[in-house]
C-alpha cells in the first residue's frame, strides 16, 4: 500500500505529461509532492519519513525520480533515531506499463544506505511498526487489492552497511556493502547478482543467479539458485532450488580451498594453515528435516565420507551421523608450534589449579541433555600426535542426558583393543563408567611408536574397569572406583636403563659373571591397583628380571594428586645387594624422591620369603590368563626364585664399584622423566 500511494503520485504527473505536454511537466516542482508522500510513509508505518534533500523529475519514456537526504524513524526504544539513512536514491520506471497500473521499475539505485535492523531485550524487532497505523494499512491494501510485487529490472547499491543488534544476546552483526549490481529481464527471468561486501570485516563476494523471482513464494514451483562465494579463502558453489513457503532446499555444496589461512581472522593461529580443502555434498531440508549425503571431505592428508540427518520435529533435536575414513590425520590438524603456532599462547597459559595436574574445568557435559544421537564411525586409521590407531570402529547412543560409547574396538600397535564407555549427564551430578581389555598388548611397541620409549619389549594383558562422578576430570579422579590391572609374560629391558632404577644390579651381575648385554631379560611384569573413593592402592605391584626383582607398593590419592609408593629393589644373588628401596612422595606435579632408611636396613629378601600379596589380588591376576605359569604370580605367592636375604659380600661390591656409581641420582632422573618433571 505504501508503494502504491507513492507510485501513484508520480503516475499522475506523468499522466499530465501525456495529456497536457511536457512544457507543463517541466514546470512542476516536485518538492510540493513531499508532504503526500511523507503522509503516505506516516499512515502506512506510523513513523516519520523525511525527504530533506531535494526531489527532481527527468522526463521520458522512462521517467526517473532521485531524491537526497532521506531518513526513516527507527522504533522509539531503538539505538539511534533513524532506522534508515540514505543519502541518494534514484528510481527509473517503465511508463506505457505504469499507466495500465503495472508497476516496472526499470533501474533503483541507492547510495551509501545505513540500515540498522535491532531488537530489545524481549526479542520485539525494529521493523514491527505500529499496530493502529499497520491494521490501517492492511484494511486499505485488503480494499485495493494486494497487487503484485513490481519487477525490478536492475538493481545498484552502493557503500551500504547494514546493521543487526540482538537486545537478546548482546550481538552485533555488520555488513559492509561495497556494491550490489543485479539484474533481471521480467518476473519470468532469473535475477543475476554480484556482490562484494565485508561480514563483519571479512571480505566477501558473491555472484550467481537465482530465479525466477515470480516464483519466491510459489509452495509448488521452485526457484532455480547457482551461486559462488568467495569468503576466507574459501570458494563455496550451491547449485540447487529452494522454495520460500515450504521451507525446501535441494541443493549440492562444493567448498574448496588452497590452503586455511584464510580462516586465521576467524579461527586464530590455532587453524593449520598448510592444507588444501575439497568438501562436496548433497544437502536437503524440508520443514523439521535436514540431510547431508554423499559427504566427501579431503583436507591435506585426511578423507571422511558419510551421511548426517538432523530431525528436529521432536521434543529434542535427533542427529544421525554415518562417517567412514581411510585416513584421519589428526597431528597434521595440530597448529603449527613456535612463532605464529598455537602453542605459543597455550605455554603461557596459566592452570586452572596451580600446583595440580588434572583439569577442574568444568566439562560441556549439558550438551548431552539438549539433543539426541545415533552415531557410527568405521576409520581405518586414525593418526595422533601421539599414537597411531587402526579399525577403529564405534557406536555411540545418546538419549535423555545417557551417552553410551558401546562397542567400539581398535587396533594399536597391533594390538586388539576393545572400549565402551557411559556418560550419563541426566542426573544432578554427572556420573561416567569405563571400561577397557588389551589381552595382547604390545607394550614395547606401544611405547615406540608413542615416542614414549624404546627401552622395553613384551606382550602383556591389561584390564581397566573405572567408575565416577563429577563435573570436571579432577572431580571425576577423585570420586574414581574400580581398579586396573597388567600381567607381562616374558620380554626384555634395556640394561642400562633398568640400572638406573634399581641401582646397577643387572650390570653388576653381568660383570661378575663376565658377560655384559644390552637388554636384561624381563620375566614378568605384575599390577593391579584398586581404587576406592579416588585412592588408587597397590595390590600387586612386581617386576622379575633374571638378576634382580623389583616390588612395588603403596598407594595414590587422584583427588588430592599425591603419591605415596615405594619401590624395593632387590638382588637375587647372595654375595651382592647394593640396591636401595625408593620412597616416591610429592605430587603429580612435584613427585618427590628418597631413600628408605628403615627398609635399607632390613633388605627385601625377608619378605619375600612368605606371601607378599593378597591372596584375592593374585587370583584377579590369574584371571588375566597367564595363571600359575606367571613368575611374576609364583614370585608373589613366595615360590620362584627369591631375591637373598644376605647383605652384600664386600669383595663383589668393591669389584662393582664403577658400575653402580650414584644409583640413586640415576632413580631419580628415571622418575622424574617418568612422571614428567622438568629437570
Amino acid at each position: 500500500m505504501k508503494i502504491g500511494k507513492i507510485v501513484a503520485i508520480v503516475a499522475v504527473i506523468i499522466v499530465v505529461v501525456i495529456g497536457g505536454g511536457a512544457a507543463y511537466l517541466a514546470s512542476l516542482d516536485m518538492d510540493t509532492y513531499r508532504p503526500e508522500i511523507a503522509k503516505a510513509a506516516k499512515d502506512a508505518t506510523g513513523r516519520t519519513l523525511k525527504l530533506e534533500g531535494t526531489l527532481s523529475l527527468a522526463v521520458s519514456l522512462t521517467p526517473t525520480v532521485s531524491g537526497e537526504g532521506i531518513s526513516f524513524a527507527n522504533a522509539t526504544w531503538g539505538s539511534r533515531p533513524q532506522m534508515l539513512t540514505l543519502r541518494r536514491f534514484e528510481v527509473q520506471l517503465s511508463l506505457i506499463p505504469l499507466l495500465f497500473g503495472d508497476i516496472q521499475i526499470n533501474r533503483l539505485i541507492l547510495i551509501e544506505p545505513d540500515i540498522l535492523m535491532e531488537t530489545d531485550k524481549n526479542g520485539k524487532g525494529n521493523w514491527v511498526f505500529d499496530e493502529a497505523a499497520a491494521a490501517k494499512s492492511e484494511t486499505e491494501a485488503a480494499d485495493e487489492g494486494a497487487g503484485a510485487i513490481p519487477h525490478i529490472g536492475e538493481l545498484q547499491i552502493k557503500n551500504g552497511l547494514l546493521t543487526y543488534n540482538d537486545g537478546v544476546s548482546g550481538e552485533t552483526i555488520k555488513v559492509k556493502l561495497t556494491s550490489i549490481e543485479a539484474d533481471a529481464a521480467s518476473t519470468s527471468d532469473p535475477l543475476n547478482f554480484v556482490v562484494q561486501a565485508a561480514y563483519n570485516d571479512m571480505p566477501v563476494k558473491l555472484k550467481g543467479k537465482a530465479g525466477p523471482l515470480k516464483n519466491a513464494m510459489d509452495p509448488v514451483a521452485p526457484m532455480q539458485v547457482d551461486l559462488l562465494a568467495e569468503v576466507l579463502g574459501l570458494k563455496i558453489g550451491v547449485k540447487g532450488a529452494a522454495q520460500v513457503p515450504t521451507k525446501t532446499v535441494d541443493a549440492t555444496i562444493d567448498i574448496s580451498a588452497s590452503d586455511l589461512s584464510g580462516l586465521q581472522p576467524l579461527a586464530g593461529d590455532g587453524v593449520p594453515a598448510n592444507l588444501p580443502l575439497k568438501l562436496t555434498a548433497a544437502v536437503r531440508a524440508a520443514g523439521d528435516k535436514a540431510t547431508i549425503t554423499d559427504l566427501k571431505l579431503a583436507l591435506g592428508n585426511s578423507d571422511l565420507a558419510g551421511n548426517i540427518s538432523v530431525d528436529s520435529s521432536g521434543k529434542l533435536p535427533m542427529i544421525k551421523v554415518d562417517l567412514s575414513s581411510k585416513r584421519l590425520d589428526l597431528a597434521e590438524l595440530q597448529p603449527a608450534s613456535g612463532e605464529g603456532g598455537a602453542a605459543k599462547p597455550e605455554a603461557t597459559k596459566k592452570p586452572s589449579r596451580p600446583g595440580k595436574v588434572l583439569p577442574n574445568d568444568p566439562l560441556p557435559l549439558d550438551v548431552l541433555k539438549t539433543v539426541e544421537a545415533d552415531a557410527k564411525i568405521a576409520f581405518a586409521e586414525v593418526i595422533t600426535p601421539e599414537i597411531t590407531l587402526r579399525d577403529v570402529t564405534a557406536t555411540v547412543t545418546v538419549r535423555k542426558g545417557r551417552l553410551a560409547l558401546k562397542p567400539m574396538s581398535l587396533t594399536v600397535a597391533g594390538s586388539p583393543v576393545s572400549l565402551s564407555a557411559i556418560v550419563n549427564a541426566g542426573g544432578k551430578v554427572p556420573s561416567v563408567a569405563f571400561e577397557m581389555a588389551a589381552p595382547k598388548l604390545d607394550v614395547g611397541r606401544l611405547l615406540t611408536e608413542a615416542k614414549a620409549t624404546d627401552l622395553l619389549q613384551g606382550t602383556g594383558n591389561l584390564k581397566v574397569k573405572l567408575l565416577g562422578s563429577g563435573k570436571s576430570v579432577a572431580a571425576i579422579a577423585g570420586s574414581l572406583n574400580g581398579g586396573t590391572s597388567l600381567l607381562m609374560n616374558q620380554g626384555k629391558v634395556k640394561t642400562a636403563a633398568f640400572d638406573t632404577a634399581i641401582g646397577g644390579l643387572s650390570a653388576v651381575m653381568g660383570m661378575m659373571s663376565g658377560e655384559k648385554s644390552e637388554w636384561t631379560v624381563l620375566n614378568c611384569v605384575a599390577s593391579r591397583f584398586d581404587i576406592k573413593k579416588g585412592i588408587a592402592t597397590s595390590m600387586v605391584l612386581l617386576a622379575d628380571t633374571e638378576y634382580s626383582t623389583v616390588v612395588g607398593e603403596g598407594s595414590m590419592n587422584l583427588g588430592e594428586e599425591t603419591l605415596a609408593m615405594k619401590v624395593s629393589p632387590q638382588s637375587k644373588s647372595a654375595t651382592l645387594n647394593v640396591a636401595v628401596p625408593i620412597k616416591i612422595g610429592g605430587t603429580f606435579a612435584e613427585p618427590s624422591f628418597r631413600p628408605d632408611e628403615l627398609a635399607t636396613a632390613r633388605r627385601l629378601g625377608g619378605l619375600l620369603g612368605a606371601t607378599l600379596f593378597p591372596p584375592a589380588a593374585l587370583l584377579a591376576l590369574g584371571d588375566l590368563g597367564s595363571g600359575d605359569d606367571n613368575p611374576c604370580l609364583k614370585i608373589a605367592q613366595g615360590g620362584g626364585k627369591k631375591p637373598a636375604a644376605q647383605a652384600p659380600a664386600k669383595s663383589a661390591t668393591d669389584t662393582a664399584t664403577d658400575a653402580v656409581k650414584a644409583p640413586l641420582e640415576g632413580l631419580k632422573k628415571g622418575l622424574d622423566s617418568l612422571f614428567g618433571k622438568k629437570k
